[in-house]
């Protein structure tokens, strides 16, 4: 009875610990910034505490008896409760807008981050190698199945926290509010305990008195090579995670939802996994579950490798699947259910759950193994989980910078299924196989090696095109910048992607919409000396606010930094002169970095402030649309100074309301707010339309401003008679309403599952 109280408190546990990571991570992308380097820089920090966690809890559960253990534990809940409450003033509050500013330094970033996340991860941390000794064991055999058995109900309760939390619970609570939950959950875990400890039940526990001073854990060759292995499992489990969500969220054309349902799926597949593990280990003998150890390893490194061989495969020549790569190509998500239920779920499943589940089936087998005395259960945990997540940080770093940035995705790919030879080399090397099966698994592995395609054929395939001259990319860091060139809507056109998302489409003619957004701010500008761009995509927003002579200043920011290359690669090989003099103006200072938290850090003053237009459902779009935001860029205009924005739903246009003292909304697609009285004096800016200059700088791009423009210029309305509709709630940093919107309600997406429609 006890040990399932045990499961159900380290369910709740891990679940709190998910919700707390999604929470957090969202507060502290506003003081590390929103790229792909940042969000890894957080992953890793919370990583590192964890391992410190695991190696303080084991010498502790070695040295404690099983009372002490669980009130260790209550201490680090109720630990944990208190950070939780605190959180938001710790990480928004304090560090966000009172930090140290890094000025570019990751180190300094780097040691923020996990000095503030330190105790709570720490105390994380702690938890697994208390409880696997919380309870009294019949023998060595029990221990490590209830050490595998712990770690599926806190693996599946993080799944299931993930889940919960970024599809549901966020979109109802926002971030701050949701913190309750997870401090509810580890209030029910510390009464939990308490009354597990107080309670008699079983003779579970003893009386808590200390034990002496433990042994020294023996660093034999076994626990070296354990070590090694577990070093190795992180650092490939990490590698393979971001490999496998870099990968997917460009098929899926990722909105906010995709990570928390693409962690759910791995984390749930570990679980899933480690259940397994537990039961068939505990059949075998010590050989056996060598032997098992051994094959599910270099199963799982082949798997991968052969796995997006074979999806590449399948999707380019299947006719079945002509769906999905006609999918894989287009510019805009499809959240249809037909769509939804093959690259949400499908896809996700072929490609994560064998390897995942197989990771799972690993830690419960080595629990098994390694757990063979009962003075040394804590520490042996303690010390390969930490190990574990040392390589776990060193794999996500190596990916980011240096696999990424370097290798490319498809050839880290490769480097990882060659890890399956090493297993089977030292299964066979232990005489778990004959030579025959090594000669044909190590030639299977190298086959898939071989027949892996190159990065630049890997995610043209990927992407859906056929022709290499009419697919430009660059990969790095920061993640893909794509052009893919094709017939659209009866022109050619290059459509310019995002990490799978369309963007913007080239040339500038063929979108309207950026054009507008670029131009309307600076042409009713009286004199738009300097101006500010947020985002690059197809350089067509910062061509529209180009056309001035009066300006002195361009400073555009971009996230991606390698989306400018892409451009210049491709204007070049389509002979593109208008993206090449957009690009090569001299007024053009082009800063690759997240454009909010540069205006952040900067305190410079722009007469012009224009935000690219970004979907409301993309991840971390509701950095760009709230409350806060449009605070940040009132502070950075210099008086008369306009904020231009595209304004994609009336929330957005209440949020703006909320904030700027005078505002418009233009066309129903671009909100303009200022710090001073809007009086836009349209003959003005009739007169400045007309100039020569403004008038070539347009028709060189093939653009007829006059009939994109004068159209919009008699759709000028006050933006509080737009934003009045349908009720007060706004767009806030920590609950961005706007960007966790569903595309259906509950009832329409089952009438579409089922074929029927909603009336």
């Amino acid at each position: 009875m006890m040990r399932r109280s045990l499961l159900a408190v380290f369910f709740l546990s891990g679940f709190a610990a998910l919700l707390y990571q999604v929470a957090w991570q969202r507060m502290l992308v506003f003081y590390t910034s929103s790229d792909t380097v940042s969000i890894s820089l957080i992953v890793t920090a919370f990583m590192c505490g964890l391992g410190l966690g695991y190696l303080c809890g084991g010498h502790l559960a070695d040295r404690q008896g099983h009372r002490r253990n669980l009130l260790t534990f209550v201490i680090a809940e109720t630990g944990i409760l208190l950070f939780a409450v605190s959180s938001k003033f710790v990480l928004y509050d304090l560090l966000y807008h009172h930090g140290p500013q890094p000025e570019d330094s990751q180190a300094v970033l780097y040691a923020m981050v996990f000095v503030v996340l330190l105790l709570p991860t720490f105390l994380m941390g702690l938890s697994l190698p208390l409880l696997a000794k919380g309870a009294i064991m019949a023998d060595m055999k029990d221990q490590g199945r209830f050490i595998g058995r712990l770690y599926f109900t806190n693996t599946l309760g993080a799944a299931v926290g993930a889940l919960v939390t970024g599809v549901v619970l966020v979109r109802i609570m926002g971030y701050q509010h949701v913190l309750w939950v997870g401090v509810a959950m580890n209030a029910v875990c510390v009464l939990a305990t308490l009354l597990m400890v107080s309670g008699s039940s079983e003779g579970a526990v003893d009386v808590g008195k200390p034990r002496p001073a433990a042994e020294p854990l023996p660093w034999n060759i076994s626990m070296k090579v354990w070590g090694i292995q577990y070093a190795l499992s992180g650092f490939a489990a990490l590698s393979l995670e971001l490999i496998w969500f870099r990968v997917l969220e460009t098929l899926i054309k990722s909105v906010s939802l995709t990570f928390s349902i693409l962690l759910a799926i791995y984390l749930g597949s570990l679980a899933m996994g480690s259940l397994a593990g537990e039961r068939w280990a505990a059949r075998m003998d010590r050989a056996r579950r060598g032997s098992l150890f051994l094959g599910v390893q270099a199963v799982l490194y082949a798997y991968v490798g052969a796995s997006f061989l074979l999806l590449l495969w399948a999707v380019g020549s299947l006719d079945a699947l002509a769906f999905l790569k006609t999918y894989f190509r287009s510019y805009e998500p499809d959240l249809t259910p037909g769509i939804i239920i093959p690259t949400y779920g499908l896809i996700p499943l072929f490609l994560m759950f064998i390897p995942t589940f197989i990771m799972g089936v690993s830690f419960s087998t080595s629990q098994l193994i390694i757990q063979d005395d009962p003075a040394f259960v804590g520490r042996r945990l303690g010390w390969l989980q930490f190990i574990n997540i040392a390589g776990s940080a060193l794999g996500a770093w190596w990916v980011t910078w240096v696999g990424f940035e370097f290798l490319g995705t498809a050839t880290l790919i490769r480097i990882l299924t060659l890890l399956a030879i090493i297993y089977l080399l030292v299964a066979w090397q232990r005489g778990h196989l004959g030579p025959v099966v090594l000669a044909a698994g190590a030639g299977s592995v190298l086959l898939v090696a071989v027949l892996f395609p190159g990065n630049t054929d890997f995610w043209r395939r990927m992407s859906g095109m056929d022709d290499p001259a009419t697919f430009f990319h660059d990969e790095n860091a920061s993640g893909l910048s794509v052009i893919k060139r094709y017939e659209r809507h009866g022109s050619m056109a290059g459509l310019v992607f995002s990490n799978g998302l369309g963007q913007s489409v080239i040339p500038y003619k063929l979108d309207a919409v950026h054009t507008k957004l670029g131009a309307l701010p600076v042409l009713l500008h009286p004199s738009p000396e300097r101006v500010a761009v947020i985002g690059l995509g197809s350089s067509g927003t910062l061509h529209g606010t180009a056309a001035r002579l009066e300006t002195r200043e361009l400073v555009c920011f971009e996230i991606m930094s390698n989306q400018a290359e892409v451009l210049m690669k491709y204007a070049e090989k389509v002979e593109d002169r208008s993206i090449m003099s957009t690009m090569n103006d001299p007024r053009l200072s082009l800063v690759l970095h997240d454009g909010r938290y540069r205006l952040t850090t900067d305190t410079t003053r722009y007469d012009v402030i224009e935000a690219d237009a970004l979907r409301p459902n993309s991840a971390f779009s509701g950095n760009i649309y709230s409350k806060e935001y449009y605070q940040l860029l009132l502070s950075r205009l210099r008086p008369g100074g306009f904020a231009a924005t595209w304004c994609p739903t009336p929330r957005v246009a209440r949020t703006a309301a909320e904030v700027f003292p005078y505002a418009v909304l233009i066309d129903d697609l671009l909100m303009i707010g200022s710090n001073s009285p809007l009086e836009l004096d349209l003959e003005r800016t009739m007169r400045t339309l007309a100039t020569a200059h403004v008038q070539h700088h347009f028709k060189s791009a093939g653009i007829d401003i006059d009939t994109l423009v004068v159209p919009a210029l008699r759709k000028i309305k006050d933006i509080d008679e737009f934003g009045s509709e349908g009720g007060a709630d706004i767009n806030t940093d920590l609950f961005p309403r706007d960007e966790f919107v569903l595309p259906y309600t509950w009832s329409m997406l089952r009438g579409k599952l089922l074929g029927q429609d909603e009336h």
